[in-house]
């Protein structure tokens, strides 16, 4: 937690630090309304497919969607296993945006977002047989919703390639069975029309 504590203040910082576009020549990029991207990162590291639409109201604001969706064929046996907690099977991610910086081809953002989420999400439950205790990882399916916030930095190429790097951290809210906190990390991979 403070790991991400520290992130999110040092995004914060440099956004504050981060330049200005105070050209009166408007940027061809700003006619561009559109984004599409995969998120590279979870990918390649977790094997979810992640895709993305983004929609440009004004300089300063966006409104976007993220699904992903994990190939559970790879993952499954892992899970029984392995130390992970929690193997979420789809996210569908609404999210805002607010661009912290003012240039056009690069610039830092905060964003608030909910997360309709599921999947399964292992604990380990303490039973008792009657002479003695013993524990055992119980598995229990889940869906939830969180909400959260992130921060985030994102530059183009040649005006119309992007990379959007996010981080960000959401609570669920309504199930005990389901994991108390999802993260939000990204490497997204896009482009701009």
């Amino acid at each position: 937690m403070k790991k991400i504590s520290f992130l999110f203040c040092f995004f914060l910082a440099l956004g504050s630090f981060a330049q200005t576009n105070s050209d009166s020549i408007v940027s061809p990029i700003v006619a561009k309304k559109n984004e599409v991207k995969i998120d590279a990162l979870n990918l390649i590291s977790n094997g979810r497919l992640g895709i993305s639409y983004e929609r440009f109201l004004n300089t300063d604001f966006s409104v976007g969607i993220t699904g992903m969706f994990l190939n559970k064929s790879s993952k499954k046996d892992d899970f029984a296993t392995d130390d992970t907690r929690t193997l979420i099977d789809y996210q569908v991610i609404p999210y805002v945006r607010y661009a912290l910086s003012k240039s056009a081809v690069n610039l830092y953002y905060v964003e608030a977002f909910s997360s309709i989420n599921g999947g399964q999400y292992k604990e380990l439950v303490t039973l008792n047989n009657g002479s003695a205790d013993y524990v055992v990882t119980s598995v229990k399916d889940y869906n939830d919703v969180a909400l959260g916030a992130s921060v985030g930095y994102k530059f183009y190429i040649k005006e119309s390639f992007v990379v959007d790097v996010t981080i960000g951290m959401g609570k669920n809210l309504f199930h005990a069975d389901s994991p108390k906190t999802i993260s939000r990390l990204g490497i997204n991979l896009g482009y701009r029309f």
